[in-house]
């Protein structure tokens, strides 16, 4: 499986850039958009309307990076799951449904609700087959440094992206211990900057403006602490995108699925919002192909609220 590994701290800092970084050979995307999905859990279903407005507009998706729960929306996305399945399949969900009890290893007697929705959903086993090319963003716990997967088993690779430190136990592979992608990216613009596309579209659900009360559990105290380590890095992964969303979901509960559909409808909004300044920069970069529609000059964009 293709991963990107060693002891990079520099990379969360951003003191050294994506290109003295070792990538892994990635399955190059075409003309259209890299699009960049962080975690968020039911935040991330802001990630769908982005999506499904993008397809409405036929701006081309040319590859999709995920971390934590865009990994697996984006994954599945890329699949070819209706948006409208998701959304009904997300409306269901219950935080207890997706927490292994014991390890997380890949064997099937072992799987948790992450890995028996892929088994479930997914005719692609594994990440090479999905018929738009992506990669899932994982953290290694031992060395830090980003572990990125394009190839290999969809449940491994989308269990370890959304392995959440306190809620869910790293998953083992190939002797190293996986954790969330959103420990070192929150959204993984580094990765998407890497795929030839003519532009990289990030969209940040679980940002610093989350709700301010105190932290009540465990795994509130572990995401506090984890969005308060992840804001001086926040500039370098910024950085790499061409246009940058966030949409508005801040106020929804991370563990509140009965909001999905809420948090579809921001990001739709957030991603129309932004179709102006997106058609023009992919007319910049490839020639006019989506020119039309383009209502004069656009400002520069920067986060969409």
């Amino acid at each position: 499986m293709s991963e990107l590994h060693g002891p990079y701290p520099e990379f969360i800092n951003g003191s050294v850039s994506a290109k003295e970084l070792r990538y892994p050979a990635f399955p190059r995307g075409g003309a259209g958009v890299a699009v960049a999905l962080g975690g968020g859990f039911s935040r991330g279903f802001a990630h769908l309307g982005v999506l499904e407005v993008l397809e409405q507009e036929q701006i081309p998706v040319a590859a999709i990076i995920g971390a934590s729960i865009g990994s697996l929306l984006g994954a599945a996305y890329a699949e070819g799951i209706p948006v409208q399945t998701l959304r009904e399949l997300g409306r269901e969900v219950r935080i207890r449904d997706f927490i292994r009890p014991r390890h997380s290893h890949p064997a099937p007697r072992t799987k948790d609700g992450i890995g028996q929705f892929v088994s479930d959903w997914f005719r692609s086993r594994c990440g090479e087959e999905l018929p738009i090319p992506t990669a899932i963003v994982a953290t290694d716990l031992v060395s830090g440094a980003p572990h990125i997967f394009t190839r290999g088993p969809l449940d491994v690779a989308i269990r370890a992206s959304c392995a959440f430190p306190g809620l869910f136990k790293p998953v083992e592979h190939e002797g190293r211990m996986l954790a969330d992608g959103c420990i070192v990216a929150p959204v993984p613009t580094e990765v998407a900057a890497r795929m030839t596309a003519d532009c990289v579209l990030g969209v940040m659900v679980d940002a610093h403006r989350s709700k301010t009360t105190p932290p009540n559990s465990i795994v509130q105290v572990f995401s506090k602490a984890l969005m308060a380590a992840q804001k001086p890095a926040s500039p370098s992964w910024m950085t790499k995108a061409d246009v940058l969303l966030e949409p508005e979901v801040h106020h929804i509960d991370w563990h509140d699925f009965s909001c999905v559909d809420e948090a579809y409808a921001a990001g739709k909004d957030s991603m129309r919002r932004a179709l102006p300044v997106l058609r023009e920069l992919l007319a910049l970069r490839s020639g006019h192909k989506f020119a039309a529609g383009i209502p004069g000059h656009a400002q520069p964009w920067g986060v969409s609220r």
